[in-house]
């Protein structure tokens, strides 16, 4: 992709402070003294620099932090901004530092409640505000990039201050449920716009289009609000510390009403049937295999809150490398079926879905390069492990009857028992990107 923005120096928090007996006297005093010094010391730089947009990354890098050593628990966010709006107020802060973080706090908090006590607390201080230049934002053109498939997508929105552009991008990835899984900024606008075209050329099976920015605004809340709704999401490293940033952004797009209409909910059972019943299906040797394998695959789309029955690379791969082997015991004869059933369902899914011929057999090529990948996967120590252990794996050995109960529900665990069991750190390729 383009060049990013300019590389600012990392905060480097470290939000862990020491147990205490009972709970601060003062909001201030919830922050360490080391803490404080750093924040306000790099606040009193933002000053020297007069560069807004780096004034807007150091504090999207603090909130970020904030964000992903709470799990993005809003209260945690709330308490931080709290006492750092008090740390501010302090006798020992100096005053244009203290009037810099206010500044940026005001516009880049989560939310309006927040955004209002630090642009009070500016107020109350009675300083000149620093000429940080973060006024005069204006929403420029919006673009859509991404694949036939619906596996993903990537919404870039262009902003102009003065005489300064730059863009944001946001991955949104939906074989993960539809969940903003990256962003990043730069402000290599028209750089930016022409990598996506060239992806598209060089993509036979992807798209770019114009969108209005209302419509981006919409898919940006809604793939932001499912990422905050997951716990641990399956993120890229960039997203913490832009993520207070872009829903700055995101705010300044103009609003939408959803004017859609959802369609018709299909039962699982319905599905199954329906593909078991279509043509694409007629040859498949064993009816029974190919029942379980079209139930493993919609209730995969169903507990990732995808369609059911979508298909794309992203979701094969997803299925094959991640999902099944770590919730899926599976024999021969199950193995062998593989091929032959998840292409019909490529066949008889990529049809409902309208998509060219050239797609479906795009397609076929990459369930052949996935499938030389699984039996590495499947052996995977940590996924055999996870496999063996897990109440909730599916079997779909022929010599036991199959679990055809829904795909296992991911409910809000310990954060510590699912970075010790899931498979959340193998993510897909999910072409094409």
């Amino acid at each position: 992709m383009s060049q990013r923005s300019s590389r600012r120096k990392s905060s480097h928090l470290s939000l862990a402070t020491p147990p205490t007996e009972s709970a601060p006297a003062h909001p201030a005093d919830a922050l360490p003294e080391n803490l404080v010094r750093l924040l306000f010391q790099q606040a009193a730089d933002l000053v020297e620099q007069n560069d807004p947009i780096q004034a807007e990354l150091w504090c999207s890098d603090v909130l970020g932090a904030v964000w992903a050593a709470t799990d993005g628990d809003p209260a945690a966010e709330e308490t931080f901004v709290d006492a750092w709006i008090a740390a501010a107020e302090g006798p020992a802060t100096e005053r244009r530092a203290a009037m810099a973080a206010l500044t940026v706090l005001g516009t880049m908090a989560g939310s309006s409640t927040m955004r209002r006590a630090a642009s009070s607390a500016a107020e109350r201080l009675g300083e000149p505000r620093p000429g940080l230049g973060l006024d005069d934002l204006s929403a420029g053109e919006c673009w859509h990039y991404g694949d036939v498939f619906g596996d993903q997508e990537t919404i870039l929105c262009a902003f102009r201050r003065g005489s300064t552009e730059h863009a944001m991008l946001v991955l949104i990835d939906h074989t993960l449920g539809g969940i903003a899984k990256d962003v990043f900024f730069t402000q290599a606008v028209a750089d930016s716009l022409a990598d996506l075209q060239y992806e598209l050329a060089a993509t036979p099976v992807a798209f770019l289009e114009p969108i209005e920015p209302a419509v981006a605004r919409r898919r940006l809340q809604r793939a932001f609000a499912l990422t905050d709704a997951r716990v641990e999401p399956r993120v890229n490293d960039e997203f913490a510390p832009h993520r207070a940033l872009a829903l700055a952004r995101i705010r300044q797009l103009p609003p939408s009403i959803e004017t859609g209409t959802l369609g018709g909910i299909v039962s699982p059972d319905a599905l199954v049937a329906e593909f078991l019943d279509a043509p694409q299906a007629a040859e498949l040797p064993d009816r029974d295999l190919a029942e379980r394998w079209a139930r493993l695959l919609i209730d995969r789309a169903l507990v990732h809150a995808d369609t059911p029955a979508r298909v794309g690379p992203g979701v094969l791969d997803e299925l094959l490398l991640v999902d099944v082997p770590d919730h899926a015991l599976l024999d021969a004869p199950a193995k062998n079926a593989m091929p032959a059933v998840l292409t019909a369902w490529i066949r008889w899914a990529g049809h409902r879905q309208g998509l060219s011929a050239a797609a479906v057999t795009w397609l076929e090529t990459a369930l052949e390069e996935i499938l030389d990948e699984f039996p590495d996967a499947y052996r995977e120590p940590g996924a055999v492990a996870h496999r063996n252990t897990c109440p909730d794996t599916v079997d779909l050995r022929t010599s036991r009857r199959a679990q055809l109960h829904p795909w296992p529900q991911r409910t809000p665990i310990s954060p510590t028992v699912l970075r010790a069991t899931s498979g959340a750190g193998k993510v897909g390729r999910a072409r094409p990107k």
